[in-house]
């Protein structure tokens, strides 16, 4: 496992913060997102915000957006129903907060490994094969070049379990050919 860099200076402020306020709502939550796909990749790459995956919205959602204005957060409602949050503070940054929906979701936060970044903060951070996963659903440039550098790192990983989770997220063809191209740029370095 290697210790994410790039974007961690306002880490400890930002997860403390709201971290603090999902931990008095009864929330448990997860780091995923560039932060946790840091940790795997064989470089790391610049992020501006923290990605938290939450097991439940606790209260409610209405009560969480309370509790992150109360607190100094804007907020707002990225999808309406409120399963994803979009808060911003003036001195913590951005923060996304996505509930867990699905089946997949709540195995991979039960998955969730606890990591030590650079700065020796230990935070729960989804597993690399999790990450990848989420990654590829997500399929943005940035989340490829993501599970790019992660294959890259060739971190030891469930094969398993990642391609019964790719075939059932339809992206189990999009995953062959990263690993594909992955050994291929092993195999011109050896």
């Amino acid at each position: 496992m290697r210790g994410a860099s790039a974007g961690e200076e306002g880490l400890p402020s930002t997860l403390e913060a709201i971290g603090a306020i999902l931990d008095r709502l009864g929330i448990r939550w997860v780091i995923f997102g560039a932060l946790a796909a840091n940790l795997y990749r064989a470089e790391t790459r610049l992020t501006q915000d923290v990605d938290l995956l939450l097991a439940n919205a606790g209260p409610g959602v209405e009560a969480l957006e309370a509790a992150l204005r109360s607190s100094g957060w804007n907020v707002r409602r990225a999808i309406p129903d409120g399963s994803m949050l979009r808060a911003r503070h003036v001195q913590h940054g951005d923060v996304d907060l996505v509930l867990a929906q699905t089946a997949y979701q709540s195995e991979a936060l039960a998955r969730a490994q606890e990591q030590v970044f650079r700065d020796g903060t230990r935070l729960r951070v989804l597993a690399i094969e999790d990450v990848i996963l989420h990654k590829l659903i997500a399929a943005r440039s940035r989340d490829i070049a993501d599970v790019e550098s992660i294959l890259d790192a060739a971190l030891p990983m469930d094969e398993g379990y990642l391609e019964r989770w790719a075939a059932e997220w339809e992206v189990r063809e999009a995953l062959g050919q990263l690993r594909e191209a992955a050994e291929q740029r092993r195999q011109r370095r050896s």
